[in-house]
């Protein structure tokens, strides 16, 4: 399985073993879309940007586009080739690229009804000199949509022009596979995950620039492989989805240091994919066993925060008397008090654009027309079957976690 949030963070889609696509309302933890479309496992799912199309790519050599606000089928394409997985693009909600297993990616234009296919990487010989067919096992997006970022299966990473369709830059990372490339949100950051169990984090100084390795997360000690990596949702925490076949474990780094904070212990069943809400500090990790655990911060109560003069004491403290604290104050010194207090301005109309959904290039607000937070509820049958049967795929569970604490307290 694997799920994505969409772009707000209102939705969750998640990707069956058997062909379906499931979508909750984060908030109410309802079940507001189930769709099929696919005879064998979803192998990822990527939301466009103005939130109504979910792709589907499975193992049945087809991409499913699904418009989520008529719960339809808007286009299906079909490969020569199984799917790898399938990225849309950052803008264009109608444009999507597809890495296909033992042959080269190709990019998809489903505008108006119709379907393009482009294969990328035509020309290119491999590193070596010898001319070979090049395997994309990872490809992304970069965030203004000009960049194509493919990771080979040798290890060799490739960046396209989206408009010319030309290699402008290739370097090998490592000499195992890709399996996937990760973007933070600044878009000037991302994580690579390949097979040889190091996460390799990249910074670029612009956005189509060129990749410098900054630092690799790894487990040092048990060497584990990584099924997904992630950043969090302000970019200063790295997140791993341990390959293990019996844990179910989540590593956090700290970006910067690069040292390892929490690691996160879940239930004894593989971790199959993970992601980080885009506002919250919440991360939706997905067992093979066809369940989403949602990872959380406990909620304490602070009584205090209703008397912003009280500090809440956890023992006793030693308190020395100012030399005014208790004097009596003149009622004309507590009138201009008074006064002055009132003088002072307090806006309560403006409105301030949440810092997440702030585009870092001109500051505004990154705001679509025809952007859709949640999705109205169509009575189907299949909805109905849905929430009334048990099934092994599509359950899902809430965990509340305390990051701060113990990496045996879960």
């Amino acid at each position: 399985m694997t799920c994505r949030f969409n772009r707000r963070g209102t939705l969750l889609a998640a990707g069956c073993h058997d062909g379906r696509c499931v979508v909750w309302d984060f908030d109410t933890k309802g079940i507001a879309r189930s769709m099929t479309g696919h005879v064998k496992p979803i192998v990822s799912i990527s939301w466009s940007r103005n939130g109504r199309y979910l792709l589907a790519a499975s193992k049945d050599w087809t991409c499913t586009l699904w418009d989520l606000l008529m719960a339809e089928k808007y286009v299906r394409v079909r490969f020569s080739t199984p799917l790898m997985m399938a990225h849309m693009h950052p803008k264009n909600n109608f444009r999507f690229i597809a890495a296909l297993f033992q042959d080269r990616p190709a990019i998809v234009d489903v505008t108006d009804g119709t379907t393009v296919i482009t294969k990328l990487l035509e020309d290119l010989d491999d590193q070596s000199g010898k001319s070979s067919t090049i395997y994309g096992s990872a490809v992304a997006w970069n965030k203004t949509g000009n960049r194509i970022y493919i990771g080979s299966s040798k290890g060799y990473l490739y960046i396209v022009d989206s408009e010319t369709l030309k290699v402008v830059y290739s370097t090998r990372v490592t000499n195992t596979t890709i399996k996937n490339i990760h973007w933070n949100r600044n878009g000037k950051e991302l994580l690579i995950n390949a097979n040889d169990r190091i996460i390799r984090y990249y910074r670029l100084d612009q956005h189509d620039g060129v990749p410098t390795l900054e630092t690799k997360y790894q487990d040092l000690v048990n060497r584990i492989q990584w099924n997904s990596a992630c950043f969090s949702a302000d970019g200063e925490f790295v997140v791993g989805g341990s390959g293990h076949k019996a844990e179910h474990n989540i590593y956090i780094w700290d970006k910067k240091t690069s040292n390892l904070l929490k690691i996160l212990e879940g239930p004894k069943e593989p971790l199959d994919d993970l992601t980080w809400h885009p506002v919250q500090p919440v991360i939706a990790s997905v067992g093979s066993y066809g369940n989403i655990y949602l990872w959380t911060t406990k909620r304490e109560e602070n009584w205090s925060a209703f008397a912003p003069d009280f500090t809440e004491l956890e023992e006793n403290l030693e308190y020395e008397e100012k030399e005014d604290e208790f004097d009596v104050v003149p009622a004309e010194e507590v009138s201009r008090r008074k006064e002055d207090d009132e003088d002072i301005y307090v806006d309560i109309t403006t409105f301030e654009d949440a810092q997440a959904f702030i585009d870092p290039d001109n500051g505004t607000a990154m705001e679509d027309d025809d952007e859709i937070f949640y999705l109205p509820s169509i009575d189907s049958e299949s909805d109905r079957e849905i929430e009334t049967r048990t099934s092994k795929f599509g359950r899902l569970y809430q965990s509340d976690v305390d990051m701060d604490d113990s990496e045996n307290d879960h």
